[in-house]
């Protein structure tokens, strides 16, 4: 394909599309002129031109499509044929088509923008915002090796990417793309819990969120999490006591289920 105006075209610059953005410009994977992104609602549009001046937004889906050499569509799945088919005959020959749509098989993209079209279909997590994004990505048998290393060298700039086959990109969605709420509850439960043994809400809610950072980078740097709670946990300590209730209540059992709950929904969406 010709050289392209921009390096990255987004199609939906709402809750997603933005996060990554502007963590991708944040971490200089990219530069703010090298993107251009369209959204049909208005106040999405000023939102992204307010953080990121220097990013071409305009409102029209078509142009972002024919002035890309990658396109990300980051619309609605329900909305994903109405947006995206007025923009297909303007797709430049061999460019690179990236979904981020949960639950939205590549055939489905596929259909729209041709059997042949280089497709890799990416599960992405608001942790990305911060830079420290999960992701889960399969491609098809038109990307070229040098389209998925650009891809995954984003992607890893802002978090973590991993290259499964798509048919996992389901427990993907169920486990890293639900998986930020669920902490979320668990932190707030912990600060809940600081709360109630007497701290201040701010300091617990502090306590509580570093807490979970702070395991969370030890396990990614140093090991597992079987491991690091077997230090913790002295012989008839305070911690040992504290997973004794957690194992009573059923934590580690809800949260399987809550991760096979969302896999599931997240297949039904799909079919």
């Amino acid at each position: 394909m010709a050289d392209a105006t921009y390096q990255l075209g987004v199609v939906g610059a709402g809750k997603m599309g933005g996060a990554l953005i502007r963590s991708l410009i944040a971490r200089g994977a990219l530069t703010a002129g090298q993107i251009i992104a369209a959204d049909l609602v208005p106040a999405a549009r000023e939102a992204l031109q307010k953080a990121c001046p220097e990013v071409t937004v305009v409102a029209d889906a078509a142009q972002v499509v024919s002035e890309s050499a990658v396109v990300l569509i980051a619309v609605k799945p329900q909305d994903f044929e109405t947006a995206l088919a007025p923009a297909v005959s303007a797709r430049p020959a061999g460019q690179l088509v990236v979904s981020i749509m949960a639950g939205v098989p590549i055939a489905r993209v596929a259909k729209l923008f041709g059997a042949d079209a280089p497709i890799l279909r990416v599960m992405p997590n608001l942790a990305c915002e911060v830079a420290e994004g999960a992701f889960g990505y399969a491609a098809n048998e038109h990307v070229t090796d040098g389209q998925k290393a650009l891809v995954d060298g984003w992607l890893n700039s802002v978090g973590a990417a991993e290259e499964l086959k798509e048919k996992l990109l389901d427990a993907v969605t169920g486990l890293s793309g639900s998986g930020p709420a669920f902490v979320a509850i668990f932190i707030e439960a912990l600060a809940d819990g600081g709360v109630a043994a007497g701290l201040p809400r701010k300091v617990a809610q502090r306590l509580a969120a570093q807490t979970v950072l702070g395991t969370a980078k030890w396990v990614v740097e140093c090991d597992g999490p079987a491991i690091l709670k077997d230090m913790v946990c002295s012989p008839a300590g305070t911690t040992i006591a504290g997973v004794r209730e957690l194992e009573a209540a059923g934590l580690r059992s809800a949260a399987i289920e809550a991760v096979i709950a969302a896999t599931e929904r997240s297949q039904e969406l799909g079919a």
